[in-house]
């Protein structure tokens, strides 16, 4: 099996582009390429996220392919809602290690500034079961407010815990200046922020946004930096469709822990031997039970840690040193391949909240309120 490395990287975000998504992403693709020293006419994979319904392109990847100038061998477009991005890059990789390609790309682009509230919510409507979910009018934050309530309930976490993981997350953000945010905030004023569904609020649910990236995976370690290898990878998905785990509990998320334990047995690697966690956690207790599917605490104490700031920086698990979703910013499709492009800054000691001495990463992404996850470990390549 052939090893993967990404070699080339590029991101942005900010509230609003008036760019349409095929100039975002072939800006995103073009920046990626040129840090990993390639060309267009090296790519012989292309691999996307299937642009959201709004998006007024369709047969994406091929307009891409046309403009590039390209005929790759493997050209996919998925679309598995949060988990888009993770399975593309699992996909490019996958082809990557058994040597179907040698320079594959992945780019993912999303403009959330197109479509209005009331347009975007009757498309989410459409991912609840629509027999017995959706007649109810479900929307994301109040998923993710149940399962909160129950964190809270079940484990006794405390609520300004939570609190501070959104805090640090912003405070995270504003020494990123790629990150949609810059100001500092405390975990007091995130919980006197309005309330969004009982008991989030405001200011802990992600922001939508505009934004693209690009990753270059490659067979053979180069580009400007030091060589990141893509070490292990995994995915897991939970019997259950959004509203919590057949049986379980609503605070608990099992896919988190099968896919990062396929992930670092992949890697041969422990989650104790990770120097930096960028997880897809849209809402701060995701963060925390994260940690806690990762045996790095135990139920309940995720936040607690953040309290103590171990899951800080300069703490022995730091979470989230971009900002996350509830900082840097949130575009769902591409938020996966931030993540990625994220560690891949860390490993390289070019992070603008850079972990000292970091060698080895895990993100994840996530669908259907961490019913669906994917993990991917990188390390500085030897």
């Amino acid at each position: 099996m052939t090893d993967a490395y990404i070699t080339g990287t590029s991101s942005t975000l900010d509230r609003e582009y008036d760019l349409p998504e095929r100039d975002l992403a072939l800006h995103a693709i073009l920046e990626a390429l040129d840090g990993a020293g390639a060309e267009p006419t090296d790519i012989d994979g292309l691999y996307l996220p299937k642009p959201r319904p709004w998006a007024e392109q369709g047969f994406f990847s091929t307009l891409l392919s046309d403009r590039l100038g390209i005929a790759p061998d493997r050209r996919m477009e998925v679309y598995t809602g949060g988990t888009s991005g993770g399975n593309a890059v699992h996909a490019a990789v996958g082809d990557v290690r058994a040597g179907r390609v040698e320079t594959a790309v992945v780019a993912a682009v999303e403009r959330n500034s197109t479509i209005d509230t009331a347009d975007y919510f009757e498309y989410i409507l459409g991912i609840f079961d629509r027999e017995f979910q959706a007649p109810a009018g479900p929307s994301v934050p109040g998923m993710y407010a149940q399962s909160l309530q129950r964190y809270c309930h079940e484990f006794g976490a405390d609520r300004e815990a939570v609190a501070a993981i959104a805090a640090k997350n912003r405070s995270n953000a504003a020494g990123n200046p790629g990150a949609v945010f810059g100001e500092e905030l405390s975990a007091a004023e995130v919980l006197d922020s309005r309330p969004i569904a009982d008991p989030l609020r405001l200011l802990e649910c992600p922001t939508p946004c505009d934004g693209a990236a690009a990753l270059v995976v490659t067979s053979a370690p180069g580009g400007d930096g030091q060589p990141v290898r893509v070490s292990g990878i995994g995915a897991g998905h939970a019997t259950s469709h959004l509203l919590g785990v057949r049986d379980g509990s609503l605070a608990r998320f099992p896919a988190v822990g099968t896919a990062t334990g396929e992930a670092l047995a992949d890697a041969g690697a422990g989650a104790a031997d990770v120097d930096v966690f960028e997880p897809y956690a849209p809402f701060p207790h995701v963060e925390a039970v994260i940690t806690e599917e990762l045996g790095l605490y135990d139920p309940g104490e995720g936040a607690a840690a953040c309290v103590r700031g171990e899951t800080a920086v300069d703490g022995p698990h730091p979470v989230s040193p971009s900002g996350g979703c509830l900082g840097r910013g949130h575009p769902a499709m591409v938020t996966p391949l931030l993540n990625c492009a994220a560690a891949v800054e860390q490993l390289r000691g070019e992070a603008p909240n850079q972990v000292p001495g970091a060698e080895r990463a895990l993100t994840t992404s996530e669908h259907g309120h961490v019913d669906g996850v994917t993990a991917t470990v990188l390390e500085v390549a030897r």
